[in-house]
């Protein structure tokens, strides 16, 4: 895999290309300017490009709009945790495949460069008319869907591939377009049971953005699956009346879990009672 590198600071580029040899990727290439991107890629064929965002802004609005024109490349775009929601929005839009943010360590690339390869077109899978058709989006006409598409990102994931572990960071949740995810969690040091298998149109890692919390479970690929991802750096800095029905939809499901999670716990305290021979006892 070919990767350019773009930061106009020589200290910022020399540590990206570092990082990424370190990582095993030789073929590693850096420039300062915007306008050598354009330069290197009419001669040569990159699948990545690491773009530092106060380094494009310098250069024009449309660059990235110029880039997809005219060369099929993946971009990665460094960020700092100032940047503000609508400009990540904005980059989103732009056809930014994936985001990482300053300061990074290698899973963080890692995690940068598996979202930017397995980032796919909505065109190419014509994905849109099966998101349109899901329930999950029901509350929102077709202008609104075609605004909210627009600062999602489509994952694939192969069966068996990881979505993400029990622990970590929680900076995403994800909606089912295609397939079936499974969830399970660790119990004890050896034992992992499987909690549910997700179908299509179902939503998952939604906590992340309701309490910021490491992930509680494990998700997988229990086939191959198409996701819609939606970045909690964009979430929390809702400015418009589509992101606060998308909350208000997360909160409404919230709810939905809890009361069915109530259901089950007080299902199993009758069970419990019931086999000590307890069952008249009332459950509060």
């Amino acid at each position: 895999m070919k990767i350019l590198v773009l930061i106009h600071d020589q200290r910022g580029l020399d540590f990206a290309k570092g990082t990424l040899s370190y990582m095993g990727y030789p073929q590693v290439a850096g420039v300062t300017k915007p306008l050598s991107v354009f330069n290197i890629l009419k001669t040569e064929h990159y699948e990545i490009l690491m773009a530092d965002y106060f380094t494009v802004i310098s250069y024009e609005e449309n660059f990235f709009k110029e880039l997809r024109e005219h060369y099929s490349i993946r971009v990665i775009l460094l960020i700092d945790a100032e940047m503000e929601a609508s400009d990540l929005k904005k980059m989103y839009k732009e056809g930014v495949s994936a985001v990482l943010q300053y300061p990074y360590q290698i899973e963080d690339v890692k995690k940068a460069i598996d979202d930017a390869i397995r980032s796919v077109p909505m065109a190419i899978t014509k994905t849109i008319r099966k998101i349109r058709d899901l329930d999950f989006f029901s509350f929102l006409t077709d202008e609104e869907l075609m605004t909210l598409l627009r600062i999602s990102k489509c994952r694939k994931y192969a069966e068996g591939d990881l979505i993400f572990d029990e622990g970590q960071p929680g900076d995403r949740f994800y909606v089912i377009v295609d397939g079936v995810v499974s969830i399970s969690k660790k119990i004890g040091k050896k034992r992992e049971e499987t909690l549910a298998r997700l179908k299509r149109g179902s939503c998952f890692g939604e906590m992340a953005i309701l309490d910021g919390q490491p992930r509680s479970a494990k998700a997988k690929a229990f086939d191959d699956v198409i996701l819609l991802e939606f970045d909690k750096r964009i979430m929390v800095g809702y400015d418009d009346i589509i992101t606060l029905k998308l909350f208000k939809k997360l909160a409404h499901i919230f709810s939905k879990r809890l009361r069915g999670a109530t259901t089950k716990i007080k299902e199993m305290v009758l069970t419990s009672h019931a086999k000590d021979g307890l069952a008249d006892t009332p459950v509060l």
